[in-house]
């Protein structure tokens, strides 16, 4: 059955946003921000993150045992803060017996964007090196209009989207703002925040959207970029 749960208590949802070099932790209450501390071109999440969530759950005058669920952006992104984000998120719910949203880093961009024009289309864009970005493209009340993808910004991208109205959000968006000339563009936030995910967390929490924190991973899209060691000679 399913439980109407804003009629019977109140909603704390924990959000980690760490898709990004922004690690950012936020408390929402029935789809309201209560909290939100972020840090920007950081290198250190696994250091930083445990702290944020402390110091947010302070500010928003919330306890850890009064946390409905956690969300998490759950890629794409980088490896290695998506790692970070997603195993934090795990260990809190396995710990606190609470569930867990999974939630697209592109979705959570795409919600940062306000008050669109009718028929136009949000492009939220996260960086993935030289000409190419990870994307997803979603209408103006944020219904999904094409899935994530790798996407190299070439002639046959700006053909297809030259022509419309287009809102670009996210730290990839700079590599194909200058190509789209012929398109109407606006250009919303550039960097990934929890700031993003109250009412899109608190949704998926009453529609019981939850993913099984025991085997989740995040969606990396791509393998990670490891270089091989040279190998000795003998």
């Amino acid at each position: 059955m399913h439980l109407n749960y804003n009629m019977m208590q109140l909603i704390n949802i924990l959000c980690l946003e760490t898709s990004t070099d922004v690690c950012s932790v936020a408390i929402c209450q029935n789809g309201q921000l209560l909290s939100c501390v972020e840090q920007v071109n950081t290198q250190n999440h696994a250091e930083e993150i445990t702290i944020m969530i402390d110091q947010s759950l302070k500010e928003a005058k919330i306890s850890l045992h009064e946390l409905s669920a956690v969300a998490v952006s759950a890629g794409p992104g980088s490896y290695t803060g998506l790692r970070i984000g997603v195993n934090t998120a795990k260990g809190l719910c396995f710990a606190l017996e609470i569930p867990l949203i999974g939630l697209s880093s592109l979705e959570i961009l795409a919600n940062s964007i306000q008050n669109c024009e009718g028929g136009s289309i949000i492009m939220p864009m996260i960086d993935a090196r030289r000409m190419e970005v990870y994307m997803a493209t979603y209408d103006h009340q944020y219904g999904l209009l094409s899935p994530t993808e790798a996407v190299i910004i070439d002639e046959n991208f700006i053909k297809k989207y030259e022509k419309a109205v287009i809102y670009l959000c996210g730290n990839g968006y700079l590599k194909a703002i200058d190509h789209l000339k012929s398109a109407k563009i606006s250009e919303g936030p550039r960097t990934t925040s929890a700031l993003y995910m109250a009412k899109i967390s608190y949704s998926y929490f009453n529609d019981s959207k939850f993913v099984n924190y025991l085997n989740f991973s995040p969606y990396y899209f791509k393998e990670p970029n490891i270089t091989q060691p040279a190998l000795r000679k003998a």
